[in-house]
């Protein structure tokens, strides 16, 4: 019949003396691909030489098929019979995955497999933290297992890396430098973002007062500098955006709520800002003069108020000219 294939007329790989290599899915899940096939290759047969494995399985690197073989001998699924020759413990072509089982509630990892978890660097405390959270986990799953001891093995490898990680992280935090500069790569990436360099250099005092009085530990400062700064150019533009002709101060005049952003970063609290709103206006309201933009004139007084409060310091607070503040706006 047309478009009826031949099954007579299969190539030759698809017979019973096919080179394909089959492997239990359900035990390359549980201990690796490459020793499900080494275990079912010795499942077809009485016993199989290191030679003839390694000639089976060409595909597979020697130190490979050597490490295979070493983790299924401590897993007590493979018998060494004679010198590199090796066969199953446990015979049969349905006795392997009968071995699956549920993990049982006094289960306690095997000898071998803690040894084998210190020689890689995991400490007998964490392995005892862990125990009981990985039986919980795959005992409210309900899951069989092809080697209980195997996966716990995996388990413990993954978290111990993930703590090392951790502590590595850790260990890399400090707290920002009075000389701290940023980095070149987040000047540049700042450059492309097309921020004023001026306004980068003028708002990295500030930055460093601010995280300097919180005594915070960190490993990433040029992250939080360029989440900064593109913070603060953002609000730097909304406030120029605002400005249009020059205009005389208005009785019904207030600060853009951005004024005590930009002040906060000076430590400058919002009501001292508040306090200040009345002078100002009565003094601008008086000289009758036009300017481009209010909310940088007020910044400015706010900050020379506060100095003359608080003393002549040596930071940020002391620039108080036009081009020398974190909004940079010349009326």
């Amino acid at each position: 019949m047309p478009g009826e294939k031949n099954l007579s007329a299969l190539p030759k790989f698809m017979s019973k003396k096919s080179n394909i290599l089959s492997f239990d899915k359900e035990i390359a899940s549980s201990i690796g691909l490459k020793e499900a096939i080494v275990l079912q290759l010795l499942n077809t047969s009485t016993k199989l030489s290191l030679h003839l494995l390694l000639n089976k399985l060409s595909f597979i690197e020697e130190k490979d098929i050597q490490n295979v073989l070493k983790k299924l001998l401590k897993l007590k699924l493979i018998e060494e019979s004679s010198k590199e020759t090796f066969c199953l413990k446990f015979k049969g072509e349905e006795i392997i995955p009968e071995r699956k089982q549920n993990i049982s509630k006094r289960y306690i990892p095997s000898n071998n497999i803690l040894k084998e978890a210190k020689s890689l660097g995991v400490s007998e405390d964490f392995i005892k933290t862990k125990l009981p959270e990985f039986k919980i986990y795959w005992s409210d799953r309900k899951d069989k297992s092809f080697s209980w001891d195997y996966k716990f093995l995996k388990y413990l490898l993954k978290e111990w890396r993930s703590e090392e990680e951790k502590l590595n992280k850790a260990s890399k935090k400090r707290p920002i430098e009075k000389n701290w500069k940023p980095s070149k790569e987040a000047l540049q990436i700042l450059k492309h973002a097309e921020i004023e360099e001026k306004f980068i250099i003028d708002a990295l005092p500030e930055f460093i007062l601010y995280w300097s009085d919180r005594n915070t530990a960190s490993d990433s400062w040029n992250s939080k500098f360029l989440n900064h700064i593109k913070n603060q150019w953002v609000r730097y533009q909304n406030l120029i955006s605002l400005v249009r002709k020059p205009t005389r101060m208005s009785k019904d005049w207030k600060p853009s709520g951005d004024c005590y952003d930009v002040l906060s970063l000076a430590k400058i609290n919002k009501s001292f800002a508040l306090s200040q709103i009345p002078e100002f206006k009565l003094y601008w309201l008086e000289t009758k003069e036009m300017r481009n933009c209010w909310n940088s004139k007020f910044i400015q007084h706010v900050k020379f108020k506060w100095k003359a409060k608080h003393g002549n310091t040596k930071n940020v607070l002391s620039r108080l000219k036009d081009d020398e503040w974190a909004v940079n706006f010349k009326n």
